[in-house]
């Protein structure tokens, strides 16, 4: 081997030593950098969610775990924002479903009687419980966060 294909070998394997740790430290800077920051706002994997308040039809049974298990979607989520005819959230745990950032509930009209519906306060925390098709489950699943509901909450989703 001359001197001239000895260098030449040197030189490759000084670039590798030199680019692979670069490349390290550049995939692990922008891990930190860009993939943990949080801003608030919802991520392309993060949905948001608006739903209805069912009219209720006859008498509620005692909420139970399974009763509750069945829904599709359960998260615990603060009060942004009430207006007359919504409810807005953010959730801070998705417990079941599909991952959501904010829950918009449409309200039942002014004057109507509806014990499906939790009274919503600003600033509050609740736990809600949505059907496959959209509806918010009532009937004492869904509720402002106390520690029997919460309870329940932790028997159906751990």
């Amino acid at each position: 081997m001359s001197a001239v294909e000895d260098n030449e070998s040197f030189d490759l394997r000084l670039l590798w030593l030199l680019l692979i740790p670069g490349i390290l430290v550049g995939a692990v800077l922008t891990r930190v950098f860009f993939v943990h920051v949080d801003d608030g706002a919802t991520s392309a994997a993060t949905s948001n969610l608006t739903v209805t308040v069912p009219a209720q039809v006859g008498r509620c049974a005692v909420p139970s775990a399974d009763q509750l298990s069945q829904q599709s979607t359960a998260v615990e989520a603060d009060v942004t924002a009430v207006n007359a005819t919504t409810a807005q959230l953010r959730v801070s745990r998705v417990l079941a479903g599909a991952q959501v950032g904010e829950i918009t509930v449409q309200l039942p009209a002014a004057g109507t009687t509806e014990l499906n519906v939790p009274t919503f306060v600003v600033g509050d925390t609740y736990l809600l419980a949505v059907s496959a098709d959209g509806s918010l489950a009532g009937c004492g699943l869904s509720g402002k966060s106390t520690g029997d509901l919460q309870s329940l909450y932790t028997k159906a989703f751990g």
